[in-house]
């Protein structure tokens, strides 16, 4: 066997988590976490996390202080369509999941962040 082949079921064989798809939330109607990106996208729903992993997009409704921390960073600078924030994001469902729409959600917090501009790091923090 050669030593791609055998990295190659090794690899398979571990399984990790990320390969087994990302958490999206969909089952629950409580605050739960996801890993994702954050940007702004043309439409109604124009705050949108995009579930690391998955197909995911979530879109961010309602009013809360970590939507306003949000905004500033966003609003920073060159405008609203240029910076991306990765991060973990605890979010409350505002509506039950519909299988093939995006569900609005409302931001309770971030950790872990990560502002970006054109896939250039501009700015790292542990929370908002």
């Amino acid at each position: 066997m050669s030593k791609f082949l055998a990295m190659a079921v090794l690899l398979l064989t571990m399984s990790p988590s990320w390969a087994k798809g990302a958490f999206t939330g969909e089952s629950l109607n409580q605050p739960f976490m996801v890993h994702g990106r954050l940007s702004v996208y043309n439409g109604s729903a124009n705050l949108r996390i995009w579930v690391v992993g998955s197909k995911r997009l979530l879109y961010v409704g309602g009013e809360s202080p970590a939507l306003e921390k949000v905004n500033k960073i966003l609003g920073e600078g060159d405008g609203w369509f240029t910076r991306d924030i990765f991060g973990d994001f605890t979010v409350e469902p505002l509506a039950p999941d519909i299988k093939g729409h995006m569900r609005p959600v409302r931001i309770l917090g971030v950790k872990n962040v990560v502002i970006a501009r054109d896939g250039k790091v501009l700015s790292k923090k542990k929370a908002l």
